[in-house]
């Protein structure tokens, strides 16, 4: 399905996020999907023990985004999604993201979602396990030179597992 200004503008509202404003925050139900337009949008888990962030997936426009099994399972987010750019997004609620699917014509909506997600979800795990994480960096270099040049590093070596210090020595080793 395309979506259209038109399609948006019809059944989704228009929001902005200021830089770094957290547009889900773990242990809210996520009640909203997203479409985002503009900006750069960053997931990640917090462990209060360690206090330590770990970063799971960047976002750029184009994309549908929110906290999935919080909005399947209607239970408090275990993620937070923040705006690491100013963002505007287009957002429409549960209810009336269930009536519009439940015209046929929709219903792609939620297919194009779901497969996004599982690929995402599949490509990032085989990442993981199969590459190393200077590996990890070349590839998104390679094949995410926006990621790179509109992320700060220390999200960057959160979402490879590794430390600020470890990308840097990795950044040594490439540059």
């Amino acid at each position: 399905m395309t979506l259209t200004p038109d399609f948006l503008s019809k059944y989704f509202t228009e929001v902005h996020f200021a830089k770094n404003e957290l547009i889900t925050r773990a242990g809210e139900i996520e009640n909203s999907l997203y479409y985002l337009t503009k900006g750069i949008v960053r997931f990640f888990y917090y462990n209060p023990t360690t206090d330590k962030e770990t970063t799971v997936e960047f976002l750029f426009p184009e994309q549908f985004f929110l906290s999935f099994t919080s909005f399947v399972q209607h239970t408090s987010s275990l993620l937070s999604i923040q705006a690491l750019k100013s963002v505007t997004a287009y957002k429409i609620g549960r209810e009336h993201l269930m009536a519009l699917i439940q015209q046929k014509e929709y219903l792609q909506i939620k297919t194009d979602i779901l497969e996004h997600l599982l690929i995402k979800t599949l490509d990032r795990e085989a990442q993981l396990l199969l590459q190393s994480p200077e590996e990890i960096y070349r590839s998104l270099l390679e094949k995410d030179p926006q990621l790179i040049q509109n992320i700060p590093l220390k999200y960057i070596a959160s979402y490879i597992g590794i430390t600020p210090q470890a990308l840097s020595r990795i950044r040594k080793r490439i540059f």
